[in-house]
């Protein structure tokens, strides 16, 4: 024997939906925060090297969301390979359009984060950093990476070991999520 029990919404204790359905076979749920409401992302393989002293766009790290309410976050993802071809400092930063985004030490406002290594052609590491971003907006947001060779000579290579023609390619990678808020 069995039983059918049909509803169109189901609410928790507090009155707020959970799920709905307009009778059509369409489910939605309900509206709680935390819920990813888009996604997008880009891989690159394309090797980017740079011996400049100021912040340089990192080809192939930039993409654009636009969020569907204010009130809502945007996760950031963001991985790759870099490597330094000889004993240099460098750093990196998160630009939503034009703004950077706070990463350091919220104490200092770094605005980036540095990576060194001091040895000649022996400086590489992998970076990964996961980011929840508040823009308050309902605009197009394009969010990138910039780089830049700080202290020392020689040049930084993403995704690549130090001399930016090593065949030890890397992939990296850009995922924004819009996340209700």
């Amino acid at each position: 024997m069995s039983s059918i029990l049909k509803v169109d919404q189901l609410q928790d204790s507090g009155g707020n939906n959970i799920i709905t359905s307009d009778g059509s076979g369409n489910i939605t749920t309900g509206t709680g925060m935390g819920k990813v409401l888009q996604v997008v992302g880009t891989q690159t393989d394309t090797v980017f090297s740079t011996s400049s002293t100021s912040f340089v766009d990192a080809t192939g790290f930039s993409l654009s969301i636009t969020p569907s309410s204010a009130s809502n976050k945007i996760l950031i993802s963001l991985h790759f390979m870099y490597g330094l071809s000889a004993s240099v400092a460098s750093a990196c930063r998160l630009l939503r359009n034009t703004d950077v985004i706070t990463l350091g030490d919220p104490l200092n406002n770094l605005g980036n984060v540095y990576a060194a290594h001091g040895s000649t052609n022996q400086g590489f590491g992998n970076f990964g950093i996961n980011y929840l971003d508040t823009p308050n907006s309902t605009s197009a947001l394009t969010y990138k990476l910039q780089v830049l060779r700080g202290s020392g000579s020689g040049s930084l290579h993403i995704n690549n070991r130090n001399s930016g023609t090593s065949t030890e390619d890397r992939i990296g990678s850009l995922t924004l999520m819009e996340v209700s808020g």
